[in-house]
Order: C-alpha cells, then sequence, then structure tokens
C-alpha cells in the first residue's frame, strides 16, 4: 500500500513540474500578436471584442495543445483553428473581414520564439475564393511549406517562402509542432495579397511586411529573454526535481 501511494505521489509531483514552449509569428504578425499590449493594433475592433471575450492579450504566445503528435484535424475542429479550440482564445476565431492584416510584399516570414525549441513548421493559405467573413476550416487551407528543425535567428525562425499565387485577403495558418516538448502551437494570420505591380496604399489597420515589430508581451515592458525564461524554467524543475527526491527519500525511510 506505502508503495502505490509513494509511486503515485512522485507521479503527480513530476508531472506539476511545467513544460515550457513559447512562440508565434511577428512579420507577418499574427491575430495574437496584433491583440498583445504595446501594439497600435490592439485598439481594432476585433482585437477589442476578443479581449473583452476573454482573450489574454500578453499570452500572444502561447496558443498550444499538448500531445497532439501531427494529428491537427483530429484535435482542432473546424472553427476553432485560430484558437486551437481552446476556450480563452475563442476571440481570435472571429469571422469577420476587419482583422488588421499585413500586406504582403516580400517573401521572408518570422516566427519569434520567446523561448527556443527543436520542432518543424508547417504553414498553409486560405484557397481562392475564401471569406473571411465564414469561419475558418481546414478544407479552406492549402499547405505551401513544410520545414523541419530550422535554425534560430536572434530568437526568432525565418523562412523565405514562395506563396501560391493569391490575391485579396486571406489567413496563413502555422503549426509548430515540437520534439522536445509535447506541444504544439497554432496561429492566424491575416494578409492582403496583391499583384507584384500593384503600388496601392495599405488598407486601414494594415501594417507592411518590411517592419518587423518586436513582440511585446505586457504594457509594463518587454518579455524576458530567451535566456532569462529558461534559467526560469531550469530553476522550476531543479525545485521540482528536489523536491521528488525527497519525497522519494521520505517514502523509502518509512517502508525500511
Amino acid at each position: 500500500m506505502f508503495r502505490l501511494v509513494g509511486v503515485s505521489a512522485l507521479l503527480m509531483m513530476l508531472s506539476a513540474v511545467p513544460a515550457h514552449a513559447h512562440g508565434a509569428p511577428t512579420d507577418p504578425a499574427s491575430r495574437a500578436f496584433v491583440c498583445s499590449p504595446g501594439q497600435q493594433t490592439a485598439s481594432s475592433s476585433p482585437c477589442r471584442t476578443a479581449i473583452a471575450a476573454g482573450l489574454p492579450s500578453t499570452e500572444w504566445d502561447n496558443v498550444r495543445l499538448p500531445n497532439v503528435a501531427g494529428r491537427d484535424r483530429a484535435r482542432v475542429p473546424d472553427g476553432k483553428l485560430c484558437s486551437a479550440g481552446l476556450p480563452r482564445y475563442a476571440g481570435l476565431d472571429q469571422p469577420r473581414a476587419d482583422w488588421p492584416a499585413t500586406r504582403l510584399r516580400g517573401t521572408a516570414f518570422t516566427y519569434r520564439a520567446t523561448i527556443p525549441h527543436q520542432g518543424s513548421f508547417r504553414f498553409y493559405v486560405t484557397r481562392e475564393g475564401f471569406s473571411p467573413d465564414r469561419p475558418l476550416r481546414w478544407a479552406d487551407l492549402e499547405q505551401f511549406l513544410s520545414m523541419p528543425s530550422p535554425p534560430l535567428v536572434g530568437g526568432a525562425y525565418e523562412f523565405e517562402v514562395r506563396l501560391p499565387k493569391r490575391t485579396g485577403r486571406h489567413v496563413i495558418y502555422t503549426v509548430w509542432q515540437n520534439t522536445d516538448t509535447p506541444d504544439t502551437y497554432y496561429s492566424c494570420t491575416d494578409v492582403e495579397l496583391v499583384a507584384a505591380a500593384t503600388a496601392a496604399s495599405p488598407p486601414t489597420g494594415a501594417t507592411t511586411s518590411a517592419a518587423k515589430p518586436v513582440p511585446v508581451a505586457s504594457s509594463a515592458g518587454p518579455p524576458p529573454s530567451a535566456a532569462t525564461r529558461f534559467g526560469l524554467s531550469a530553476a522550476v524543475g531543479a525545485i521540482g526535481g528536489l523536491t521528488v527526491l525527497g519525497a522519494f527519500l521520505l517514502w523509502r525511510r518509512r517502508i525500511l
């Protein structure tokens, strides 16, 4: 009996040690990022509505699910792709055509890793004829890039992409499947795609992909660096390990 209780206690303590890994697209910027504190777009109508509905805007890098293992379509339902089905991020699923969008001219994408991890990326774009007034479905998406384990450059993963031919407003859907944690991250990014010869001004609320925004996790200041967050994670892990060791020694002493 004591043996079973001791093993159960050890498993519970191990599971309580958090696994940290965070990231999201910042150029072109994801919906979660454009609604984060410090971004001018955070005052847009879609962001205000999402935040009022409970969106944790300071956690723009944390739209994640554990233990998906590539079964994205089975775990993330149609109509809830932007939130990954997480209730607190449900505001990101609003089907509306006035989400702040990036007028995309270049081919360079940036995915900020506030805590870097190994993993693969999959990029999708909505098909021609997509209407932003309808909930986003898997059937609306076409995959255009898969990248296993890209290098980390200056705290971010950078990609040179080649989009399928599109015009007008579309959504780019990004999936980051970690290989050294059980987590998979999901992001919706609104873009305005124009022909190369078009030189019209960006629409109201749009940003340009030429300017790469710097992530801001709270209005009080920038987010902690990856090194700082890694140190905190290591400290928590060490405390958890000492707790587990103490519990094990106490349990062993009681049964001897």
